[in-house]
């Protein structure tokens, strides 16, 4: 159960949000054993967000959050396929994209606490 968090300052129609998390849920699939089909996406469109001081416009910020470690390459591959979401769906350019990959060992889902040996 991957999970993003992803703020936007632009307010989004509900077809616009519907495109995003798509295409987020394509881009999670770079990362072995992920997918669209458990990807939680919480956004957060609409926002004030400054940079630096100073007020964004068309800016997107991720805070990535799932179980499990991956390899430098496949967090790279990851990254560059949201930022191409964030540019085809938003029109966000690459500089005005962020996001942060936080990896966890730890998980619960499904009533149950998630480790390695997990299988029921």
């Amino acid at each position: 159960m991957p999970f993003i968090r992803v703020s936007v300052t632009q307010k989004l129609a509900e077809e616009k949000q519907a495109e995003l998390v798509e295409g987020l849920g394509e881009a999670i699939s770079v990362i072995p054993g992920k997918d669209g089909r458990g990807l939680i996406v919480d956004l957060e469109d609409g926002k004030t967000i400054f940079c630096g001081g100073v007020k964004q416009e068309n800016f997107v910020f991720a805070d990535v959050r799932y179980y499990s470690n991956f390899t430098y390459q496949q967090k790279k591959e990851f990254t560059i396929a949201v930022f191409k979401v964030f540019e085809n769906v938003l029109g966000t350019t690459k500089d005005k994209a962020f996001l942060t990959i936080t990896e966890y060992n730890n998980w619960g889902g499904f009533g149950n606490f998630i480790d390695e040996y997990y299988s029921d």
